[in-house]
């Protein structure tokens, strides 16, 4: 009777440690992530494994607890049984018990929770949550315990993960994913999705349509003149400036405005500029694409006009601007020119850039870090150049003291990148 019931207790004891052993590695492993997917849908199971993971410190705490209880009693009734057995036979049942604790006790649940991750978190979950909420009081007390203790020999355990190191492991997330299909069709979605991440750290400034590139019309002209530049401007939305270009006095609709001329039968005698526009959209220049990504979306507008500290008119975006960021360049009909168009091969095996190539284009273009590539400022027109970093970089117009140097032209600016 006594070897049945030592072997009766032992098959529970065991079974338990394994259960609590594979629970802590499915519940710290598993894909927070898939887990949200499954909670939105409805699943209950996987919203507790959520909250099990949302204080985490208490629920492994609280699994390794209870765990070390069960492996503390196991030696305990083993030593109890070993006093009705011989020397020799005790010491083969201790030794028995010892392997069976690291085999099925400690690796087999953990190489079966790994396997089975997700679903062995959805199992466990439930009676982890339980074990967790009775066994709070006590579970907060040794934490304390353990706490202060770290504390008495430096080790500080309050200190919160940045938001820098959040973000690098998401990077590293999107980095890793991989899936069956194309190679470069995979590596573009990678792009988009570390674009995303990009668009805190861009700012409007670097994404924008300068002012010499703007497509204006001077409000004072006649409506039919107007007409015509609508006409032949590709865009939806045409800034109108009164005295000066700079003056920026509304935004006026094409849709808006070939309504209304057809409404007056095409009599442009009948229609009257100023009560077809709307006013223009200032944001400063240091708003993020994040922040204007959604300003956007609350206003319900595309277009915006990006001023500088002083108030002075820098250029514009729009929410295709935006949206470029992130898939990359968006061809429509109306474009008929391409980044290549802009940049030259030369025979030496150096570039010629123009100046006015926005720098985030190039970067997307030749593949470079947005780091590697950056902004001078050009003080004679206010306007902005650009220069690719394959090395360490300079700028000026000394002569080159290397074999290959960039050369970069803005209207009446000339400058030159070159290798050091």
């Amino acid at each position: 009777m006594i070897h049945v019931l030592f072997v009766f207790v032992t098959m529970v004891l065991l079974l338990t440690a394994a259960f609590l052993s594979g629970s802590e590695t499915a519940i710290t492993g598993s894909s927070r992530a898939y887990l949200f997917h499954l909670a939105k849908k409805g699943d209950k199971r996987a919203k507790k494994v959520l909250d099990l993971q949302e204080d985490m410190s208490l629920s492994i705490e609280t699994i390794l607890m209870l765990n070390q209880v069960i492996l503390y009693l196991i030696p305990i009734f083993t030593a109890w049984y070993s006093f009705h057995l011989t020397p020799a036979r005790s010491a083969i049942c201790t030794s028995i018990v010892g392997v069976l604790i690291i085999v099925y006790a400690e690796i087999c649940p953990k190489i079966i929770a790994l396997k089975f991750i997700t679903s062995y978190a959805l199992f466990a979950a439930p009676f982890i949550k339980i074990c967790v909420s009775t066994l709070k009081g006590v579970t907060r007390i040794l934490e304390e315990c353990a706490k202060i203790s770290l504390r008495l020999v430096g080790i500080n355990i309050d200190v919160q993960q940045s938001a820098d190191q959040s973000d690098e492991e998401l990077r590293g997330a999107i980095e890793m994913h991989s899936s069956e299909g194309d190679e470069e069709e995979e590596e573009q979605k990678k792009i988009m999705l570390k674009s995303i991440l990009d668009l805190e750290n861009v700012y409007v400034n670097q994404a924008m349509v300068h002012r010499r590139h703007m497509r204006t019309i001077d409000i004072s002209l006649p409506v039919s003149k107007i007409a015509k530049e609508i006409s032949s401007c590709p865009f939806s939305r045409i800034p109108l400036w009164k005295d000066s270009p700079e003056n920026i006095v509304g935004i006026l609709k094409a849709k808006t405005f070939f309504k209304a001329l057809q409404m007056n039968n095409g009599d442009f005698s009948k229609i009257k500029i100023s009560n077809l526009i709307s006013p223009p959209w200032y944001i400063p220049e240091t708003t993020s694409l994040m922040d204007q990504l959604e300003n956007f979306r609350k206003k319900r507008e595309h277009f915006a006009l990006i001023v500088d500290e002083y108030g002075d008119l820098l250029g514009c975006i729009t929410l295709e601007d935006i949206l470029e960021e992130i898939v990359g360049e968006i061809v429509d009909e109306y474009d008929n020119k391409e980044i290549a168009d802009d940049v030259k091969i030369q025979p030496d095996g150096s570039f010629m850039v123009n100046g006015a190539t926005p720098v985030r284009d190039l970067n997307r273009q030749f593949g470079y870090d947005h780091r590697r590539i950056y902004h001078v400022r050009n003080k004679k027109n206010s306007g902005y150049r650009a220069g690719l970093r394959f090395g360490r970089i300079k700028i000026g117009n000394s002569p080159p003291t290397t074999k290959s140097n960039c050369v970069g032209k803005n209207n009446s600016s000339t400058y030159t990148t070159k290798y050091l």
